[in-house]
């Protein structure tokens, strides 16, 4: 199962949380904009602007920081924070 916690930060302090899960059967990259497109849909912000830096980023850290800069639209907070919690692979240990 593929999971995405995404945390909506407002000067240092979490105002908003959200867990996202896909099951579906498609590739990881589309898993991950699925979620991220449901997270926005249901904390009612748009979707931000995924580059290639963020892009890096997931792939090394499995974390990336969108700031407002990132939104088309103005948004009411930080930094949004969003974490892959379970990859759906099986770990080695």
């Amino acid at each position: 199962m593929y999971k995405l916690w995404a945390r909506k930060i407002n000067k240092n302090h979490m105002t908003g949380s959200i867990v996202v899960k896909n099951k579906e059967d498609i590739s990881l990259s589309e898993k991950r904009d699925k979620c991220l497109k449901e997270i926005c849909q249901r904390l009612d912000i748009s979707v931000p602007v995924w580059l290639k830096k963020h892009d890096l980023e997931f792939s090394q850290f499995k974390y990336v920081t969108f700031y407002p800069q990132d939104f088309v639209d103005e948004v009411d907070f930080d930094k949004l924070e969003v974490e892959l919690i379970e990859d759906g692979k099986k770990s080695a240990w």
